[in-house]
């Protein structure tokens, strides 16, 4: 099995405070996979040191493909004057020409169904908007493996479905940060489960998030 991302014996603490140790999984390619935890488990601190921006105390991250990250707050990722331009300048950044990444862009964003909404500026769309907006700059990037941070957060229920369904169309490796146990229903099929310093179980997803105790027990219910 190829895996397109690997973490060992990964350690991060705040301080005094250890958020996990000798942490270990790795992710396969076309997999999708989501992390559950109670508040403050150290969901985003994970994807944070998986993303390079943290970087962990002891053990080690590998990632094997490009990915993309989609930020719980997508106004970190939509700040130019329109959606097409934040899609388009981590492209041009890596030096393709202007009217590459445009026509990257764009598909990026017909991909997730804006395509009409190119010239707009991300303030000026929805929540669920803005969601898949900050998808697209993710997906433009061509990435093997996509890393989301609560990804339903703001969301109404529809918005919700509606970004599960472009999710599910992508054939590239998910990790999906999320407390919504609905959506990773959804989009997930297996789960991993961050609470007190370790991972508490790591399986089907569909066999973990029918088990009332195990839930229960790590403060998802």
């Amino acid at each position: 099995m190829t895996h397109v991302l690997l973490a060992e014996s990964l350690e991060f603490r705040y301080g005094a405070r250890t958020v996990f140790r000798n942490l270990s999984f790795a992710i396969a390619a076309g997999e999708s996979a989501g992390l559950a935890g109670p508040n403050g488990a150290g969901k985003s601190t994970l994807l944070w040191c998986l993303m390079g921006l943290l970087r962990p105390h002891a053990g080690r991250v590998e990632v094997r493909v490009p990915f993309g990250a989609v930020f719980q707050n997508p106004d970190d990722q939509l700040f130019m004057p329109s959606i097409l331009e934040d899609a388009a300048m981590p492209l041009e950044n890596r030096g393709a020409t202007r009217h590459e990444a445009r026509e990257k862009a764009l598909e990026a964003l017909a991909a997730v169904g804006l395509e009409h909404a190119a010239s707009r500026p991300g303030h000026a769309l929805s929540a669920g908007e803005r969601k898949r907006a900050a998808l697209a700059c993710a997906l433009a990037l061509s990435p093997g493996l996509l890393l989301l941070d609560e990804p339903t957060s703001e969301l109404d229920p529809r918005a919700a479905r509606l970004l599960a369904a472009h999710l599910n169309r992508l054939s590239c490796a998910k990790l999906i940060a999320s407390h919504d146990l609905a959506f990773l229903r959804r989009t997930a099929s297996r789960l991993l489960i961050l609470d007190e310093s370790c991972l508490a179980a790591d399986g089907p997803a569909e066999i973990l998030l029918n088990d009332e105790e195990l839930l229960l027990r790590h403060g998802l219910k």
